[in-house]
């Protein structure tokens, strides 16, 4: 099972602060990320590494005009999917106790989506001919970016010269050495978290195409160890992580899309969108030339959606229920522009594309997570609005209340003896309706006092703490 070509992209999300956009545009520019263009079809032969060709005609009529002008819009804009891209061709190698691997990394993406929601997407080549085993397993570790547990522990990088402790390490170092700064920070929802709280266990999701030989039989558990991305064991053997053929069987059938079998298939997963194929080289060009334009693509909408939806579960799950009435209200205005500018139940208008859309929305459950973020925050807002009513009510009936004796009673009973001059010695002369009247008058005129200062008070701090939401956004 050798694999001749082993090509991935690595997708690490992030939370960007949209107050800084213009800031964050110039320090790319200034770290020379490139505004790509699909026009300028000229200068993105050097993005993909050697021997990649590929045609961008395909995109132009693989999307519905609605998501295509926010995926391939040459306007750089907060409402649109802003690709900025930087050519490295950095040369390295990955060892662990049973192999090393070389490996070049052509070209990364920075994208700045939407919301605030970023994705930095390293493309990555496997060099020369290696075991299909090896290249899952470069997969496995290198998409870690802080390994902790002992499946994760074991592997090295070193790139020009420079030897990494881990991922991250090699995109907060080379890659993208500015990220971190524009990152969201957590700590006014949660002292402890500086940054995206909701990224799943510290792993990138991956996209790989595989070619193998031409006369290599793809069978289940070849598709089962592509998509969990299952590389070697302990004592450096293939590895599968489950023993159970008939579980392996419907795990294929349910996450692989096999339009084109035998010789192509692709396994989409939570680990990574994996494509096998074991077409001649000079057929295969064209699923190049897919994965690094409809497939990218396609990925990234779907994983959008998925952090996107995750973002929206974390801030609703972490507010403060009686305090926070206008972030519920920020939380309802996001989701109803997310769904009416970007969250479409159909993308592409091939049929392809409408099949491959079909795994990633089973996969991330996206449908689940829309309607129950959805309907958990319009339940807030009910409840809230249900509270505000409340205390609306509570305050008209006191009002109510004092109108009501004032007018029985009658405040001219001692309205005139509160002018100027004050006479305070006959405060003493009261009568019981005097004194009730004077009592209820002074009450009403302190209550009416501090209504205004509590609603002045309310405004004032919804302001500045809306304002250093947005900032810190």
């Amino acid at each position: 099972m050798e694999a001749t070509q082993s090509q991935f992209i690595f997708y690490y999300p992030f939370n960007y602060r949209k107050h800084h956009f213009k800031k964050f545009l110039r320090v790319l520019k200034e770290n020379d990320y490139y505004h790509f263009q699909v026009e300028q079809q000229q200068f993105h032969e050097k993005f993909y590494g050697p021997d990649v060709n590929v045609s961008y005609e395909l995109l132009k009529q693989y999307y519905y005009p609605f998501i295509e002008e926010k995926i391939l819009n040459d306007d750089i804009s907060l409402v649109n999917f802003n690709r900025f891209t930087k050519q490295f061709d950095l040369e390295g190698e990955m060892t662990t106790v049973f192999e090393n691997m070389s490996f070049s990394i052509p070209s990364v993406d920075i994208n700045l989506c939407p919301f605030g929601i970023g994705i930095l997407a390293i493309r990555v080549q496997l060099k020369g001919i290696c075991d299909m085993t090896s290249a899952l397993s470069f997969a496995h570790y290198f998409r870690v970016l802080h390994p902790k547990m002992e499946e994760e522990l074991g592997a090295k990088i070193r790139l020009e010269q420079l030897e990494y402790k881990h991922t991250e390490e090699l995109v907060f170092k080379t890659l993208a050495p500015f990220l971190e700064s524009f990152f969201v920070d957590y700590s006014h929802i949660d002292q402890t978290i500086k940054k995206m709280p909701y990224f799943e266990d510290e792993r990138m999701y991956v996209s790989a195409l595989i070619h193998l030989e031409e006369d290599t039989n793809i069978d289940d558990k070849m598709l089962y160890r592509a998509g969990q991305l299952n590389g070697r064991d302990k004592d450096g053997e293939p590895y599968i992580s489950s023993t159970n053929e008939q579980y392996i069987k419907k795990f294929v059938e349910e996450h692989c899309y096999n339009r084109w079998a035998p010789n192509f298939y692709s396994m989409t997963t939570l680990q990574g969108h994996i494509q096998l194929t074991t077409y001649p080289h000079n057929q295969a060009e064209k699923y190049v030339s897919l994965f690094h334009t409809t497939s990218y693509y396609t990925t990234l909408i779907y994983y959008f959606y998925k952090l996107m939806l995750l973002k929206l579960a974390f801030e609703h799950s972490e507010l403060r229920f009686s305090k926070d009435k206008h972030i519920i209200e920020d939380l309802i205005e996001q989701i109803t522009k997310f769904a009416s500018r970007y969250y479409f139940s159909e993308v592409s208008v091939r049929t392809g594309g409408k099949e491959i859309a079909h795994f990633f929305r089973k996969v991330f459950c996206i449908e689940e997570q829309y309607r129950d973020i959805k309907e958990t925050l319009d339940e807030l807002y009910r409840i809230q609005e249900d509270r505000s009513n409340d205390r609306l009510n509570e305050l008209i009936f006191l009002l109510t209340v004092f109108t009501m004796i004032s007018g029985i009673y009658g405040m001219n009973l001692v309205i005139d003896l509160l002018g100027e001059p004050m006479d305070w010695s006959s405060i003493f002369s009261f009568t019981l309706f005097e004194w009730i009247a004077f009592i209820l008058t002074i009450v009403g005129l302190v209550i009416s006092i501090l209504l205004v200062i509590n609603q002045l008070l309310n405004y004032l701090g919804n302001y500045f703490v809306k304002k250093k939401r947005r900032k810190n956004q």
